[in-house]
């Protein structure tokens, strides 16, 4: 399964769309935090930890990183 780092998937999204990067950022956003919302904590935080790091904050969660 290919998953793209965060920055690159907005970027392809928005170059077939042909949005700025900045709308393609808060309209991604705003379907992926319903579609979040509907799918439930578990189901989210399972999707959550296959995704490259970045994605928490598209389903508007905070993303958490380790300190060393």
């Amino acid at each position: 399964m290919l998953v793209l780092a965060l920055g690159r998937f907005v970027k392809d999204l928005a170059s077939r769309t042909g949005d700025t990067m900045a709308t393609t950022r808060w309209d991604t956003g705003t379907v992926f935090r319903v579609v979040g919302q509907v799918s439930g904590e578990e189901l989210l935080s399972r999707v959550l930890a296959r995704l490259p790091s970045g994605y928490a904050l598209l389903f508007g969660r905070a993303e958490l990183i380790r300190a060393v």
